[in-house]
């Protein structure tokens, strides 16, 4: 299903193809790019996204297609020539060097000098401060780009975009470590170098985004583009069924009456992130903590977990208090936490399926010193048919699997240490929506066998989808607790931003 282009292309691409030994992972993509708008491009991991993506940006080489910029031919692409025609790629992985100022890394590459190659600091900053100044942003062009949080350097990319003339930015989930606020921020400012004229192709997993900040969509699926339609004409179900190519039912948790009590927490304090945190937990119950960066979401999952330091409060797991004993001692009675940076905390990339399947629960795997390797991949196996995880063999190493397929990777970890309380830590962050779901699914099976679960997550769909009652933290407390069928989005932003006063008992 196609719709065409309201206005004149700045980009066009035909027929574009691409190959990685012998294998076809473009096949023929067409595209148009208007000046003035947003074009989201979306799919499941291995549609081919970032293969089209890094063709655009240089990165990549195509095998077939063409290639127009304004209606002129654009021939072998390159890094450096794909800046110079204006066109900018921000990735996941910020592109700034962190111990340089703001205003140093807006104008990377093209720094004023006068005499004998001397930096014109004012003359460097003035300019900086400007582009800022255009952009609505409060920053300090001086101040070091290190210290800023996430979404600043978000907006630094941007600020160093505009200052580069682009004309096309590529933005691949740029929301992937920002939370509401600071993702409202980043739309307030596609908007704006929108209206001067920049266009804009934006990748990104959540849907509702795309709805929110997208004028047109491309759904990639298999390497194929499958749609391209004005994004007011079509529907979140239709645009999920071009995705995974049938229906997807959406999980989502009836209300139902909790079991007992599982994990209770009372008055804690830690990490200088939060404090004075009451909760109890109970068997079948999920509650979820939304917030903006920096509100103690993920440091209080990491004390319940016994992982950093309590200052204050206490910890109770099934009636046994577990406040200040070792890390083993959390994980032996039954609480895991499964950290949002699965690739660098959460598994081991080198290792296989197997060995991350097993690796908190070596007990079952060995014999006094000695490991048993059938017995290994039998559990993996297990684990592996049990949450659907698509690998070629336990023995796969798991850097070779998608997002979602880590993700039940990790998940099964704990599956096989046989855990009462599980704390998530953004558990579908940078994971297709197929692999969403089922991750949801094996989130309810969960539920259903009687566990216990602490979310943190900056989706707000997965928050009012997945949870009984959502914790709303704001510089360190609760400042609500919402029963998710008596509150609505609204509500939920309003005391994580602050708008919103604190519910009394919050």
């Amino acid at each position: 299903m196609s719709a065409p282009a309201s206005a004149p292309s700045v980009l066009s691409i035909r027929g574009i193809a691409k190959s990685f030994a012998g294998v076809e992972v473009l096949h023929g993509i067409d595209m148009d790019l208007s000046a003035s708008s947003v074009h989201a491009l979306v799919g499941e991991n291995g549609a081919g996204k970032s293969t089209l993506v890094k063709i655009l940006s240089g990165v990549h080489r195509r095998d077939a297609g063409e290639i127009r910029l304004d209606g002129k031919a654009v021939e072998a692409l390159s890094p450096h020539l794909a800046q110079s025609l204006g066109i900018v790629t921000i990735y996941q992985e910020r592109n700034l060097l962190p111990h340089l100022s703001v205003g140093e890394n807006i104008l990377l590459g093209a720094v004023p000098v006068g005499r004998f190659s001397v930096v014109q600091w004012k003359q460097l900053f003035d300019t900086s401060a400007e582009i800022l100044k255009d952009l609505n942003l409060p920053l300090d062009p001086r101040q070091q780009v290190g210290a800023l949080g996430p979404a600043e350097q978000q907006a630094v990319e941007i600020a160093k975009a505009l200052y580069k003339k682009a004309r096309i930015v590529i933005m691949d989930e740029p929301t992937a470590s920002l939370a509401g606020a600071e993702i409202d921020n980043l739309f307030r400012l596609i908007r704006r170098i929108k209206a001067a004229g920049v266009a804009v192709i934006y990748i990104s997993h959540r849907l509702d985004e795309v709805f929110e900040i997208a004028d047109r969509v491309t759904v990639l699926r298999d390497g194929q583009e499958v749609l391209t339609h004005d994004i007011r004409d079509i529907t979140k179900g239709e645009l999920v069924k071009a995705m995974v190519g049938e229906e997807l039912a959406i999980t989502r948790l009836a209300g139902g009456t909790a079991g007992a009590p599982l994990l209770e927490v009372r008055g804690l304090a830690g990490a200088g992130a939060f404090t004075d945190v009451t909760l109890t937990l109970r068997r079948g119950m999920v509650i979820g903590f939304a917030g903006t960066l920096g509100s103690g979401r993920t440091q209080l999952l990491r004390c319940v977990a016994g992982i950093d330091r309590v200052d204050a409060g206490s910890v109770t797991l099934q009636g046994e208090e577990l406040t200040g004993k070792p890390l083993v001692e959390f994980i032996r009675r039954g609480i895991c936490f499964v950290p949002g940076e699965r690739d660098t905390r959460g598994l081991i990339l080198s290792m296989s399926v197997a060995g991350n399947t097993t690796l908190a629960n070596l007990r079952a795997v060995t014999r006094g010193s000695v490991m048993n390797l059938r017995e290994e991949r039998r559990l993996a196996h297990q684990y592996v048919k049990a949450l659907d995880i698509q690998a070629h063999s336990v023995l796969q190493e798991v850097q070779y699997l998608s997002g979602g397929n880590r993700q039940k990777v990790m998940l099964s970890k704990w599956l096989c240490r046989g855990v009462e309380v599980f704390l998530l830590d953004e558990p579908t962050q940078g994971v297709d929506v197929g692999a969403r779901e089922e991750i949801h699914r094996i989130m309810k099976r969960l539920l259903d066998e009687g566990k216990g679960i602490l979310m943190v997550s900056s989706d707000l769909d997965e928050l009012m989808n997945m949870s009984h009652v959502i914790a709303v933290m704001n510089k360190g407390r609760v400042v609500a607790s919402l029963d998710v069928e008596k509150t609505n989005r609204q509500e939920v932003l309003g005391y994580a931003i602050g708008t919103t006063g604190p519910r009394a008992g919050g």
